[in-house]
């Protein structure tokens, strides 16, 4: 409509396109010279004619690094505020996790872009379970991500049976996933008091330490015939090892 109205005044016609965020595309922003302007015949008048609004392009930043996919934004012609940070269990460290808005958007020049980028791996502390129950531990450490094993069970005299004895490690940091390996109790080691009636001290006091137990000598009437006539605690007893044994030498 501009082109036919000016070739009817006889004018000559140049058109350039422009962008323009208020006028619509195809319509005219405006002429060179302004209306109203004297022109010569031989010269033409250049319409401005909107293309719409400027608008670039997202690129792809999403696994790149911070600083290369800042430059890819400001080459095109967007800003980059300060990125904010996350754990990621699957992004390296450094590495951009996503971007707001993401690839492929449609922003004015200087539109801020935000980039996440991961922190690497979030460490875990160690939680200490030791004296708790095997699944009290395990619900603990599991509940923050790690996974557990348990080595050989041992016994304790101060532990109950079922219960941690100890962990490795013992403290510090882990990334989800790894192990915590638990020793568990099997609770004080017992064992049969053997009979040692009618042996010599030095028998008796062998065949007691050789089972685990302490012995204590009470002799009576001095003990002359050196002989064990009582035991206490008595033979086919079960007691933690470790445990006293008075015998009674006469």
């Amino acid at each position: 409509s501009a082109v036919t109205s000016l070739r009817g005044s006889d004018l000559k016609v140049k058109v350039q396109q422009t962008f323009s965020e208020t006028v619509p595309a195809g319509r005219v922003v405006r002429t060179e010279p302004a209306a109203g302007a004297d022109q010569p015949r031989s010269e033409s008048v250049v319409l401005r004619v909107s293309k719409g609004p400027q608008r670039f392009t997202v690129p792809e930043v999403v696994g790149a690094t911070q600083q290369v996919a800042t430059t890819r934004l400001r080459e095109a012609r967007l800003a980059v505020p300060t990125p904010t940070q996350e754990f990621s269990e699957t992004v390296p460290a450094g590495t951009v996790i996503r971007s707001s808005p993401a690839r492929g958007a449609q922003l004015k020049a200087g539109s801020p872009v935000q980039l996440v980028v991961s922190k690497g791996r979030q460490p875990i502390a160690v939680p200490d379970v030791r004296g708790q129950t095997e699944d009290a531990a395990r619900s603990v450490l599991t509940g923050t991500g790690l996974t557990v094993t348990t080595g050989p069970q041992e016994f304790s005299d101060t532990v109950p049976q079922g219960s941690v004895i100890s962990q490795t490690p013992a403290s510090g940091n882990l990334f989800r996933g790894q192990q915590v390996t638990l020793v568990i109790s099997k609770g004080p080691e017992m064992v049969s008091v053997p009979s040692v009636l009618d042996m010599s001290t030095t028998q008796a006091r062998q065949t007691l330490e050789g089972a685990g137990l302490k012995v204590k000598v009470n002799r009576i009437f001095g003990g002359l015939l050196d002989t064990v006539r009582n035991q206490d605690p008595a033979s086919g007893t079960s007691v933690r090892k470790g445990t006293e044994v008075t015998i009674s030498v006469v």
